[in-house]
């Protein structure tokens, strides 16, 4: 009964990571950005290129990323609206 309870009590908080894609950051590696510009053929952010290939609609309308160092997996930016 107490296994049952933790369990349930667990699934109601989200971890931070909860929305990225698993193969983006294995829940790992993956933070919000306040510098990103938009760039001919991607974004720039913390002095990295990032290309539009690995832009992926924010779910949040912030910009983020997941990168290991300057390996960067998957980039996050708003929706124009």
């Amino acid at each position: 009964m107490k296994v049952a309870l933790a369990v349930a009590a667990l699934s109601l908080v989200q971890p931070a990571h909860s929305w990225y894609p698993f193969e983006c950051c294995s829940d790992e590696d993956c933070e919000p950005v306040t510098d990103a510009v938009e760039v001919p053929g991607g974004y720039r952010t913390h002095g990295i290129f990032v290309p539009s290939a690995k832009v992926r609609p924010s779910q949040d309308g912030r910009y983020h990323w997941c990168h290991r160092g300057d390996a960067v997996f998957c980039f996050f930016a708003p929706l124009a609206g």
